[in-house]
């Protein structure tokens, strides 16, 4: 196949890996103005569900962090699969003090 000006090959040029498109940035943008609008029903909203249903409280809090903690990644295997380290535990049998043995 021959190449045209749109043939693209891995690593050259492109959008780079995690920008945004302006829709979804300006889409952002406008979702945050919302919510940070809205900081002291959702405040107020947690409250009322902790005092009546703290099972449903701990979920819908669980469910806002992952919007604002990390998620955890694996940094160390570079997405390789970890291989398991096997843990040996090693009993030492010494003699009592004042035993002849």
């Amino acid at each position: 196949m021959a190449k045209s000006s749109t043939t693209w090959e891995k690593g050259q040029g492109g959008k780079p890996k995690g920008a945004l498109n302006r829709t979804t940035k300006q889409a952002k943008e406008i979702l945050e103005k919302v919510m940070f609008g809205q900081i002291e029903n959702i405040s107020s909203a947690l409250d009322s569900l902790f005092k009546k249903d703290q099972a449903r409280y701990l979920d819908a809090c669980s469910k806002l962090f992952t919007y604002v903690l990390p998620k955890k990644t694996d940094v160390t295997s570079d997405d390789k699969p970890i291989q398991e380290k096997k843990i040996y535990k090693i009993m030492l049998h010494t003699p009592d003090a004042g035993s002849n043995n």
